[in-house]
């Protein structure tokens, strides 16, 4: 079979064997990441009999405009597509071996949770949701194929990167020989544009938005022993997550750790859920005073309940004032901390975070303050650090 492939082509044709099940493509546009995984699983259709293979996407217009497009133009390229094997309405072309290849949406829940595949291809997954996933996950037998633009601060797909199971495929247009110079020039005047915009599309790597707070943030996989000093900071919701955040300082340096996130939790609740951490009596835990009767409840349990300082703009220097270092398991802080961003209008910033990702970040941020404050070491003024 003579084909014209570009090496990302190969590199995901080499993981075919092996033991290899998430096989990760990420980088900008035009690398060739869609063009060669639909010439991959074509070719895997045709030379392994009785298979089914699954291309999925978040909605099915964005799918039958993209990549069931890309994948029947191929065929027909290939000249190996037969309109009589094409089942339109159920969107399934069965190949003469008798292997499958369907074209679903993720949005249509019966399909996630239907019959079991050996491929799973899944196109632009940074659309499709954790629990999603796991549905076709649990349902492929073999692999999964996954690619994306990396234009999210935090998503699920990344904590992938660490599985035993997974390869990482990086590409950018200088991977796809094909690519006409006017589109090059094109991709590379993004510069131009925008930073964060040419890092993305064009170098296919995670970028940092202006409007992040926080840029400074490190993951360790080791907490101290012994801290200087430290603290529980927390901050209450119900539809929104409880988050209960422990925070120590050593050596000037700010380590946090998630102890509780969950949504629903009424203040008896609460209570049991820190009875059942063994979370210290004595330790002070920095509540958001906007819930007086949950914080007299926790008193009333025996807790060191004090009021926060709410004080948003001197917390967020206060947290940015020292290297902060995030344990690897606190997943949803890790989370919030990486889509953190302050409000815009237009081009410019706002000295005002934006509602959204700041359940843990407000725990933290009172933890963090109430340290500093009680050391006599507070942060500078917000100027200094909000450029």
């Amino acid at each position: 079979m003579d084909l014209k492939v570009t090496n990302v082509f190969q590199r995901n044709y080499d993981c075919l064997t092996g033991n290899t099940r998430f096989i990760i493509n990420v980088g900008g546009t035009r690398s060739s990441k869609t063009y060669s995984l639909s010439q991959l699983l074509i070719v895997y259709c045709l030379t392994n009999q009785n298979k089914v293979v699954s291309i999925v996407r978040k909605t099915l217009p964005s799918l039958r405009a993209s990549v069931m497009r890309d994948v029947i133009s191929i065929m027909k390229e290939m000249d190996v597509y037969s309109e009589k094997q094409h089942n339109k309405t159920e969107n399934i072309y069965t190949f003469p071996n008798g292997t499958m290849l369907e074209f679903f949406s993720v949005d249509d829940e019966q399909k996630i949770r239907g019959r079991r595949r050996d491929i799973l291809w899944m196109n632009e997954a940074n659309e499709i949701n954790f629990d999603e996933f796991q549905q076709l996950n649990f349902r492929t037998s073999d692999k999964l194929f996954l690619d994306f633009n990396p234009s999210d601060m935090y998503h699920w797909i990344y904590d992938l990167y660490s599985n035993p199971q997974s390869i990482k495929i990086h590409s950018t247009y200088k991977d796809n020989p094909f690519l006409e110079k006017s589109l090059i020039r094109e991709i590379e005047d993004l510069i131009k544009v925008d930073e964060n915009y040419y890092k993305i599309y064009a170098l296919g790597e995670t970028a940092i938005p202006k409007s992040a707070i926080y840029t400074h943030q490190q993951l360790t996989n080791q907490l101290p022993d012994k801290y200087d000093n430290e603290c529980m900071g927390l901050d209450f919701g119900y539809n929104h997550p409880t988050a209960l955040i422990k925070v120590g300082k050593l050596d000037n340096k700010i380590y946090a750790e998630e102890l509780l996130y969950k949504s629903h939790l009424t203040a008896t609740d609460l209570v049991s859920e820190m009875n059942t951490l063994k979370i210290s009596k004595t330790i002070p835990i920095v509540c958001d005073y906007a819930r007086p009767e949950i914080i007299q409840e926790i008193r009333r349990a025996g807790y060191n309940a004090i009021n926060a300082d709410k004080n948003v703009k001197e917390g967020i220097d206060s947290v940015k004032s020292s290297e902060l270092h995030i344990h690897n398991q606190s997943i949803n802080l890790w989370k919030e901390i990486n889509n953190y961003k302050w409000k815009t209008n237009g081009d410019k910033i706002m000295d005002e975070p934006v509602k959204l990702y700041d359940d843990a970040c407000d725990a933290l941020r009172y933890g963090v303050l109430h340290l500093k404050k009680r050391s006599g070491n507070s942060a500078p003024s917000f100027s200094m650090f909000h450029m």
